[in-house]
């Protein structure tokens, strides 16, 4: 069943044998989530459409809960229906938007050590049995090295050709850890204390623990800090290596952000051929894809500067460039 208030009145009372006094659809009508009040709590309601996303998503809330790692609490879980604790509706692409830079870096270091601390808590071999490998395969790898194509394929402006099996080699995980996979600012809350909650676990599982930082820090709706980017980095990347080297965990991170910017940027830009640039303040507020012209230019401003760390991906910094001098003049 849809949710509706009705239906999620019917689930509530019950999973918790309770009335609920109001229900709110913060992220609009079409969203997979509301939130209730009852009496003086406040919990989240959640409808995912795949049920094998569901019991994903409960199975990484119970065993993150049990290590107190900073997500929202499993209150109920039912088929397609999660019943959790509501950690508050100020999420960190939010916080980071009317932040200044230095506010910005405070914000960034408490995603990262809430990112950190969930991938403690996950890092027991036991913990990792329900979850399976992402990206794994030949094909997965080559389709996403292949992304900076795809993009200048959309754009009409041919991307420079790469060593693509050294870049799957580069990319290939050897001992996957769990991770959040889509760590993006919007699925981060800002707490009052100033600390970070992450939400939405459907799409958890296994790789490597600098992907989710890729995620973070090369999300359009991520400022792009060049000062303090190298700095930032160097002081974080350590805690995400694995069983890397400090120089490959760098060459890795750089790379894997290259691409998924590229991802990021080709997504924006399809939507964007369809109907034309966004609102920014309505896809803000309700976390969509930012399509929207400042955030295009700012992707292929950063990927240009990432790509630029490997000699793997350096050719694709003038073409980044260019793509970003095409969005300034032409929006396009």
């Amino acid at each position: 069943m849809p949710l509706t208030i009705d239906a999620v009145k019917l689930l509530c009372a019950d999973l918790l044998n309770t009335e609920v006094d109001s229900v709110e659809f913060p992220g609009g009508s079409s969203r997979e989530s509301v939130r209730v009040r009852i009496g003086t709590q406040r919990l989240i309601v959640t409808h995912r459409k795949n049920v094998n996303r569901a019991k994903l998503e409960s199975a990484a809330l119970r065993i993150l809960n049990q290590h107190r790692a900073p997500v929202p609490h499993l209150i109920a879980y039912r088929d397609n229906y999660l019943i959790q604790q509501d950690v508050g509706l100020q999420r960190l692409s939010q916080s980071m938007d009317c932040a200044d830079s230095p506010e910005i870096l405070v914000l960034l270091e408490a995603a990262l050590a809430s990112l950190q601390a969930v991938h403690e808590a996950g890092k027991n071999s036991d913990v990792l049995l329900p979850f399976i490998t992402l990206g794994n395969t030949p094909a997965w790898l080559d389709k996403f090295v292949k992304s900076a194509a795809r993009l200048g394929a959309e754009l009409e402006m041919e991307a420079p050709v790469l060593d693509y099996d050294r870049l799957a080699t580069l990319l290939t995980v050897e001992r996957p850890r769990f991770i959040k996979w889509d760590a993006r600012p919007g699925n981060a809350v800002v707490r009052e204390n100033g600390s970070v909650f992450w939400i939405d676990w459907e799409h958890c599982g296994r790789r490597h623990p600098l992907d989710d930082v890729a995620w973070l820090l090369t999300d359009e709706y991520t400022p792009w800090l060049p000062s303090a980017d190298p700095h930032m980095i160097s002081g974080i990347v350590s805690a995400f290596a694995n069983d890397f080297s400090q120089t490959q965990a760098h060459e890795y991170l750089r790379v894997f952000g290259t691409f998924h910017s590229c991802i990021r940027l080709d997504m924006i830009m399809r939507h964007q051929a369809k109907d034309g640039w966004w609102d920014y303040e309505r896809c803000l507020q309700f976390d969509r894809v930012g399509v929207v012209q400042e955030l295009a230019i700012r992707l292929a401003v950063r990927a240009a500067n990432w790509a630029e760390y490997s000699p793997l991906t350096r050719s694709l910094t003038p073409w980044l460039h260019a793509i970003q001098n095409s969005l300034e003049k032409t929006g396009r």
